[in-house]
């Protein structure tokens, strides 16, 4: 038996309580991976090209969605510490902000739709590889917005403990997705055959379908009078705080995919066509494996910002330690699955045996990734629900362009004959030092100290008690 404030609460309802907000998060995190996963598998029945250009200009979307990705993550934080203080007035507020912000920075990214090409030219890509890539890169850029202004409302549902409405959405939008490109790719139901157009249109369409679900539920009427939500204008208090708090977070996550996108496109791409291939079917199993851990670190922020805006550090911290414990159970298992099933799991995208070998040995780094990826997923999370985002983003930018991109660089110049193992045996000592960094800095607790909004909970006034499960 645990106790936390004076009551007794069953063993394992701390487990509980974290699975009952983390398994549907991890299917909503998880969902615009897996309609990349069907894009991919899906496009491999058309041919190589388009599956492996669907991965590069998949990633290379996200990069340029990423740092407004970043910053909408700590809506969670804002939500849940108010929900911690019972203050669930202010809530819809912090949502409608980060509605702006995504309508907005996803509008910006519409200037890059006439450079796409040349983009991925300038990457070193074949020009078929490259037009292909455009094609998907284009399609998927006009649906930005709607898919940051979904991660805004599902980060207020999540914030507020209600998943259930956010993992209907992903549902929703997964079979969605499926079924357009069904109809899209292949040219069924009497819609043209439009091959890797078909798969861009049909994530934007699933996207929409996702947003839709959502969005329907939090402007109910009794929920809109609960939550505030009808303080929709722009309050540029409110965004200046998210912005304060958001950038280092958008930042942390721009500087990580774009170094990610230069290492998969530029270091590994510079070995061939095959390799790069190979990578991007690899990078597919490893965006899967880590989207499920990205989930239960997004239910860890929700946590430790509800007990920190309840004046309870103590209980945050234990629910940290308790995710970094399933996302470590799950990330191992599914590094061992990835080991031994590796040829298998290329196979499914190719039958080029180069392309097939090459993935294999890629595919012994991502399985040796994945308990680093859990260590730095869980841990960072952990910072953000508490508000510390600045030095966990510096240190993260300074570690991935020095080792894999820098390091990778030298490698490839100077060592060449290692071939692909140099890079990824680079970017596995980079997640190893990240993710023990995390860990450090979270076990240090100077989170403890900080404070989001005038209240000061913890400090002075009497703790809220913990509520039964």
């Amino acid at each position: 038996m645990e106790l936390s404030d004076g009551n007794t609460i069953g063993a394992r309802r701390p487990l509980v309580e974290l699975l009952l907000l983390a398994l549907p998060t991890v299917a909503q995190m998880a969902s615009y991976t897996l309609m990349q996963f069907a894009d991919r598998w899906m496009l491999a029945r058309v041919g190589e090209v388009p599956a492996a250009a669907a991965g590069t200009a998949g990633i290379t979307f996200f990069c340029v969605l990423g740092f407004g990705f970043g910053v909408l993550l700590v809506i969670n934080t804002f939500v849940s510490q108010a929900m911690g203080r019972g203050d669930l007035k202010s809530t819809g507020a912090s949502m409608w902000q980060g509605v702006w912000f995504g309508a907005g920075f996803g509008m910006l990214s519409l200037c890059l739709i006439p450079l796409a090409q040349r983009i991925f030219l300038a990457m070193g890509h074949e020009p078929l590889v490259a037009a292909t890539e455009a094609t998907y890169f284009q399609i998927v850029t006009l649906g930005g917005s709607v898919k940051l202004v979904t991660i805004a409302i599902s980060q207020f549902l999540l914030g507020l403990h209600r998943p259930t409405i956010v993992f209907l959405g992903t549902v929703v939008g997964i079979f969605a997705n499926v079924l357009f490109n069904w109809m899209l790719i292949y040219g069924n139901l009497g819609f043209p055959a439009m091959g890797i157009a078909g798969a861009a249109w049909g994530t934007n369409a699933a996207v929409t379908c996702e947003l839709l679900v959502m969005g329907l539920f939090v402007m109910r009427k009794a929920f809109v009078h609960q939550h505030g939500l009808g303080q929709w204008r722009v309050q540029w208090d409110k965004m200046r705080l998210l912005l304060k708090i958001g950038i280092p977070a958008g930042f942390q996550l721009i500087c990580d995919i774009t170094a990610w996108m230069i290492f998969m496109n530029v270091i590994v791409g510079s070995f061939g066509t095959a390799a790069l291939t190979a990578n991007s079917f690899a990078f597919t199993y490893m965006h899967v494996c880590f989207m499920p851990a990205v989930g239960v670190g997004t239910a860890v922020t929700a946590l430790v910002g509800k007990y920190i805006g309840m004046g309870r550090p103590d209980m945050a911290r234990r629910r940290a330690h308790l995710g970094f414990g399933v996302c470590a159970v799950y990330m191992v298992a599914a590094g061992l699955i990835l080991y031994a099933f590796r040829f298998r799991l290329i196979g499914l995208f190719t039958q080029n045996p180069e392309t097939i070998q090459i993935g294999a040995h890629i595919m012994l780094f991502v399985a040796l990734y994945q308990i680093f990826d859990a260590l730095f997923v869980v841990y960072v999370s952990a910072l953000r629900g508490a508000g510390d985002t600045l030095v966990p983003a510096v240190v993260q930018a300074i570690l991935v362009w020095t080792i894999v991109v820098g390091g990778g660089a030298w490698v490839v110049h100077f060592a060449p004959d290692y071939g692909i193992v140099g890079p990824w045996a680079l970017a596995t000592v980079f997640g190893s030092i990240l993710g023990i960094f995390m860990f450090w800095r979270f076990s240090r607790g100077r989170w403890e100290s900080i404070r989001l909004h005038g209240h000061t909970a913890g400090a002075s006034d009497e703790p809220l008690p913990v509520p039964p499960v």
